[in-house]
């Protein structure tokens, strides 16, 4: 069984919920703490590009009747983070695209009041799209919640199944080694029964032979 799987799962989901919300923060953020996000969120989508990787080698080593189970987990694991790297890679291109509006704006030298006119659309915008992405990564958190808790019931099943194989396994022992006691003692008394038949086969033919000796002898 991929025994390290589950560790594996674990920090997979704990990867991929840092990674919606720093995705989720990258577009209400400028200059050098955008680009320190982005950084941050590249780093996690490699951990766990690697995390993937590592539960496929597991995957290899687990009994056959488990493999294509664990392996289905795992394309459900390389579509979710496929997602994320798109919906990263959309808000990064926006984050270039407003840092590229700004320095236009700046270079065509608005007068005040257009600028704070300007200034608010962006920020209207800002939080329009803010609240779209926290709502998708609630989303996305409620949705890794749910398997999280679907991967610990597959894990109470399996335990529950294991321990019951087990049960079953010292039952048919106990049972193997009482049908061997019961075999033995049948044929120990196989074996004196046809000794005591034999026995006495002899001792009647012995007899016999006595009597016919000794009517012989008479006559």
């Amino acid at each position: 069984m991929a025994e390290l799987m589950p560790e594996f799962e674990q920090q997979f989901a704990t990867v991929t919920a840092d990674i919606t919300n720093k995705v989720c923060q990258i577009s209400s953020r400028e200059g050098a703490e955008q680009r320190s996000l982005v950084q941050d969120v590249d780093k996690l989508v490699e951990e766990a590009k690697e995390l993937l990787e590592r539960m496929e080698l597991e995957v290899r080593d687990s009994e056959a009747g488990q493999r294509e189970r664990l392996r289905g987990r795992i394309r459900s694991y390389q579509v979710e983070l496929k997602r994320l790297e798109g919906e990263f890679t959309r808000v990064k291109s926006q984050g270039s695209e407003a840092s590229m509006r700004a320095e236009l704006l700046e270079g065509a030298g608005l007068s005040t009041g257009e600028e704070q006119r300007q200034s608010l659309l962006d920020n209207t915008e800002k939080l329009e799209r803010t609240s779209a992405r926290l709502a998708q990564g609630h989303r996305v958190a409620l949705e890794t919640e749910h398997i999280g808790a679907q991967i610990l019931n597959d894990l109470h099943s399996q335990r529950q199944t294991i321990s019951q194989a087990r049960t079953r396994l010292r039952e048919t022992d106990s049972d193997l080694d009482q049908s061997s006691r019961v075999l033995n003692t049948m044929l120990r008394r196989t074996l004196q029964n046809r000794f005591v038949l034999w026995a006495t086969v002899v001792a009647v033919v012995v007899v016999i032979i006595i009597a016919v000796y000794v009517t012989l002898t008479r006559g």
